[in-house]
């Protein structure tokens, strides 16, 4: 299996493993916004190029989503 990682270059084309399934949906737009944004703080997205959802989102914890105090560690948004 090989791993996909998101860029600012593929995000539009590359299927973000949501449930949903239409790219055109409020919810995967809403998703690739806010990915967009956390890739310039450093998110990864990495996802396998197999069928089904298998993915991982991390980030360092100082740009977590929710407040955690794990300086010098990452943060697993989606697994």
């Amino acid at each position: 299996m090989e791993f996909i990682k998101l860029t600012h270059e593929n995000l539009e084309r590359e299927h973000i493993c949501c449930a949903i399934s239409n790219s055109k949906d409020v919810q995967v737009v809403s998703k690739k916004a806010w990915l967009s944004a956390r890739l310039d703080e450093g998110l990864v997205f990495l996802k396998g190029d197999v069928r089904g959802k298998c993915f991982i989102e991390y980030i360092t914890a100082e740009y977590a989503w929710a407040p955690i105090d794990a300086e010098g560690c990452m943060f697993i948004d989606c697994l």
